[in-house]
Order: C-alpha cells, then sequence, then structure tokens
C-alpha cells in the first residue's frame, strides 16, 4: 500500500512510502486489534493521521477497507 502526498501547487502526488502488509504487522504489533482494516491500512491510517497533523493539511484515505492503488485522489 502506497500512502501519497497529494498537491494542489503544482498539482501533482508523490509517494511517500509503500507500506508492506509484514512490515504494518511488525508496527502494529502481531496481536494489535486494528478493526476490520488490513494491517496495511491501519498503519498507512496511523502514519498518515500523524504526519497531517504535524503539517497541519488534511489527510484523507479513499479505500481504508481494502488495497486499492486506483481509488479516486481527493483534491483539496
Amino acid at each position: 500500500m502506497d500512502l501519497l502526498a497529494v498537491t494542489a501547487e503544482p498539482t501533482g502526488e508523490q509517494r511517500l512510502v509503500t507500506i508492506y502488509r509484514s512490515t504494518a504487522v511488525r508496527h502494529l504489533g502481531e496481536h494489535e486489534d486494528h478493526g476490520p482494516l488490513h494491517p496495511s491500512a491501519a498503519a498507512a491510517t496511523r502514519a498518515g493521521t500523524a504526519l497531517a497533523a504535524r503539517l497541519s493539511v488534511p489527510f484523507h484515505f479513499a479505500s481504508p477497507d481494502r488495497p486499492d492503488d486506483q481509488a479516486p485522489r481527493w483534491r483539496p
């Protein structure tokens, strides 16, 4: 799963990180309950939310229930 930064000026997107299932499980802890989310989605949500808060920008996850690299991008 890729965590992307989508920019308005200039218009574009930049991959920040690729989160693999095995890395997500190690990061989250093997027994942590992440609800119905795929472990990669849970790790991406945690990282993206923290980064967005730090930079004071919005965070949007287009496809939290299942990995989907073709999901529509949210534009501010």
